[in-house]
């Protein structure tokens, strides 16, 4: 690697641009963009008689019914299918075009869904608030399969703990993530395709009204359709036996420059007591991002580096006997 710690005083820009240029090459990553393979919303109802598969609109929060006033919308995209495999997932977000509201400000929460659910050619018509009636295979707020399969809990089976959140407020486009949940989710559904069952998004349920309507993947204008965007870095040297890595590996962070955080790979090719370690160009301790043991796998950490003056780092992987130090460059 190039050495490029003297090169970020002020004096020496033109010298840390080159620098910028070296760092970002040392390794190869992948962005892409991908709409959802299917989408749905849930509205709440005894009889599980309404979806809106086909609509171009979802629904989360309140809205102002008396009863029945509950709605959540699911989301999946097809990743396996779009991502090749053992790549290891770096960044994911989630944009929504939000194009309805009712109230203020509310956060929206995004969870994982935990079993397989359907999307009809139920098409709710007007604004779509109501729903319509649900046709075979809608997921509906009792059932993943109209009208033959259910959830093990009326409203959707899913995580509580959220991948992530966002406040959503007025008209207008909003992110999720990128998270290290989301990450995990992502790079999950990688490793194993059988398990990729989406996200459920969750509304402010507990006052009314509170719902807030998103375009859907139906929506007239592509524009305003849902966009899952996924950064990978290419897995060399994967073993066939599991996908587990064949031997320990410290893989190049991105982003790289970053500000204020940036994700990091490691391969561990068996169980071992694994030490992750940010430190500046002294030596000195910056950041300790693992400290634990660790089965074989492909791990994926984040370091926020909030705080953090600019210059470069140095990362440390130990791993039993194995050792790899990487270098990165935060840049305010």
């Amino acid at each position: 690697m190039h050495h490029c710690a003297h090169l970020v005083r002020p004096a020496h820009f033109a010298g840390l641009l080159t620098c910028i240029l070296l760092l970002s090459s040392a390794f190869a990553q992948t962005q892409v963009m991908l709409a959802p393979s299917k989408d749905n919303t849930l509205y709440e109802s005894a009889a599980g008689e309404l979806s809106n598969g086909a609509g171009q609109h979802f629904f989360v929060g309140r809205t102002n019914q008396p009863t029945n006033s509950i709605r959540r919308a699911l989301i999946a995209f097809d990743i396996a299918g779009s991502i090749p495999p053992n790549a290891t997932i770096l960044s994911v977000t989630l944009t929504l075009n939000m194009s309805q509201t009712t109230s203020t400000s509310h956060t929206v929460s995004l969870h994982r869904v935990t079993a397989d659910w359907g999307e009809g050619t139920s098409m709710a018509t007007g604004n779509e608030g109501g729903g319509a009636p649900s046709t075979t295979g809608d997921a509906t707020w009792l059932h993943r399969f109209f009208n033959t399969t259910f959830w093990s809990s009326p409203g959707g089976d899913f995580v509580a703990t959220p991948s992530a959140e966002t406040s959503v407020g007025p008209l207008g486009t909003y992110t999720w993530g990128s998270t290290q949940a989301m990450v995990n989710d992502v790079q999950q559904w990688l490793n194993t395709p059988s398990s990729n069952f989406g996200w459920l998004l969750k509304g402010n349920e507990a006052t009314q009204p509170t719902s807030k309507r998103f375009d859907s993947r139906d929506n007239m204008n592509p524009a305003l359709r849902p966009v899952l965007t996924v950064t990978y870095q290419p897995t060399l040297d994967v073993g066939e036996n599991g996908g587990l890595p064949k031997r320990f590996a410290l893989h190049q962070n991105f982003p790289n420059p970053f500000n204020p955080s940036t994700t990091i790979a490691f391969d561990i090719a068996e169980r071992s007591r694994v030490s992750l370690v940010v430190t500046d160009i002294l030596g000195r301790n910056v950041a300790v991002i693992v400290d634990e043991e660790l089965a074989a796998g492909r791990y994926v950490r984040r370091w926020n580096a909030d705080g953090v003056a600019t210059g470069v780092y140095f990362y440390h992987l130990q791993a039993g006997s194995f050792s790899q130090t990487r270098k990165l460059l935060l840049m305010r």
